[in-house]
């Protein structure tokens, strides 16, 4: 794969993944028929933007033809990780909405945000040169932060009186036992899409091309 392609694929990808990040900011911060604290307690918002920043990191790396250190291998596996576990449990919900008693919207930008961004995540994670071999320990880190997540959400919520999603909200489900039932669900789905993002990192890396041939990133050392 050329390097060129590489930076120009990601580039795409972002402007792409910021434009549907803006646009469902928009009703917060242009038509006001949302709040903007509510708009940013989605975990789908949060997984958004540690994709773009992962992204941004990892493209400029490839820009400057340097090795990408295994913080960041790290970093983008975790991202890759939320994004698909968002667009996989927003499909669940969108599939089953009248079970549930509810109705979606999905707008072109959630439409990217929940459906595009995951496949683009998996492809560049899977396709794009310079990720690292990651330990298998790493799988349990990527629950730290869902789980921070859940905690604000709960708390917020009994304070608020609002929650992002119906399956955290007790009063709808019928008490915190229930919300507990689909947290652990959630959690299974974050630590096995976690574990094929730290598998992926055993497979052969994709050589980066020049147009004089194979190249080989920089790599730094202290």
């Amino acid at each position: 794969m050329r390097l060129v392609v590489v930076v120009a694929v990601r580039a795409c990808a972002l402007a792409v993944a910021l434009w549907a990040l803006v646009s469902r900011a928009d009703c917060a911060f242009v038509t006001r028929t949302c709040l903007g604290t509510n708009l940013f307690s989605y975990f789908t918002i949060h997984s958004a933007v540690l994709m773009v920043l992962a992204l941004l990191l990892a493209t400029l790396y490839t820009a400057a033809r340097a090795a990408e250190p295994g913080w960041l291998t790290g970093f983008r596996a975790m991202a890759t990780t939320y994004t698909v576990v968002s667009g996989t449990v927003f499909g669940v919900l969108l599939a089953n909405a009248e079970l549930f008693g509810h109705l979606f919207l999905v707008p072109l930008s959630s439409k990217v945000l929940h459906f595009v961004l995951p496949v683009y995540a998996v492809a560049d994670f899977l396709l794009a040169p310079g990720r690292r071999r990651l330990r298998w320990a790493s799988i349990w880190v990527s629950t730290v932060f869902p789980a921070l997540w859940a905690v604000y959400t709960l708390v917020r919520g009994r304070m608020v009186g609002w929650y992002p999603y119906f399956f955290l909200d007790p009063a709808l489900v019928g008490g915190y036992r229930a919300v507990g039932t689909y947290a652990l669900g959630v959690s299974v789905l974050i630590l096995a899409v976690s574990f094929l993002a730290v598998a992926a990192t055993r497979l052969p890396a994709v050589p980066v091309r020049s147009p004089h041939g194979t190249l080989r990133l920089r790599r730094h050392h202290p």
